[in-house]
């Protein structure tokens, strides 16, 4: 459990040293009225580095984990949960904003993906997966809000992995409203500065999916980002000694 601890720790604080770097200028998140341009910058730098230390406690991972080696470990889509020791784990359904989600792991050989609509037998969306390759973008149709969705991948056998749902409709059009309004605030700003404002909104809101897409969606991340990316990825999201929950 401390191992899991120390990885959302990790996390965060990657969050929180590429948004203080000196070449990628922190931007107004969401705009108070009428504040100059340098209240915005102010205010950002504080909220942002602020919200992201709140942010940094005691995590663990919801569904899954990796009993020995050589199997396959999923950290998005899951859920990351608060940990509390006077608190029973919300079985509820992980929720994402993303209609096209970004599939990652570690470890294994999965030779196949395949995503169901939940309760379907019938696969909405397959692929093959690349050789050595540890994540998939979702290429399909739009998924629908509020909609369940199960997957499972392949390697050599199928394996069930945990399910997670698009946000119902009133929430993620709440939060598209707010990613449009920084998407304005962030005019002529870099490809990875919007996305690091963008994972850094997601983070407060503990939808680390979405987040982590935002962080892998550059496509030509800065040295600073890609060393990032290969902290996150060499994280051991799935102790062995926690069991494993997924079903073939």
């Amino acid at each position: 459990m401390n191992q899991l601890n120390s990885i959302q720790f990790t996390l965060l604080k990657t969050f929180l040293v590429l948004l203080s770097l000196p070449a990628l200028p922190l931007q107004a998140a969401i705009p108070q009225p009428h504040p100059s341009v340098t209240a915005i910058k102010r205010n950002v730098l504080a909220t942002s580095v602020g919200d992201i230390v709140d942010e940094i406690r005691p995590k663990r991972r919801g569904k899954g984990s990796r009993g020995n080696e050589g199997e396959i470990c999923v950290f998005a889509p899951i859920k990351l949960v608060n940990f509390d020791a006077n608190q029973e784990e919300s079985q509820e359904t992980p929720k994402i904003w993303t209609d096209r989600p970004l599939f990652l792991w570690q470890g294994g050989t999965p030779k196949q993906i395949e995503l169901f609509v939940e309760g379907s037998t019938e696969s909405l969306w397959s692929r093959d997966i690349p050789e050595e390759a540890t994540g998939l973008l979702y290429d399909g149709e739009p998924l629908q809000p509020g909609q369940t969705y199960e997957w499972r991948l392949t390697a050599p056998f199928p394996i069930k992995q945990p399910a997670f749902q698009i946000m119902e409709p009133q929430k993620r059009d709440r939060i598209s409203a707010e990613l449009t309004q920084l998407q304005e605030q962030l005019q002529g700003a870099s490809e990875e500065t919007i996305a690091l404002e963008k994972a850094n909104y997601f983070a407060k809101q503990e939808l680390w999916a979405d987040a982590l897409q935002e962080l892998y969606s550059v496509s030509n991340p800065s040295p600073a980002l890609t060393a990032a990316i290969k902290q996150i990825q060499s994280q051991n999201f799935c102790p062995k000694n926690e069991p494993n929950d997924s079903a073939s």
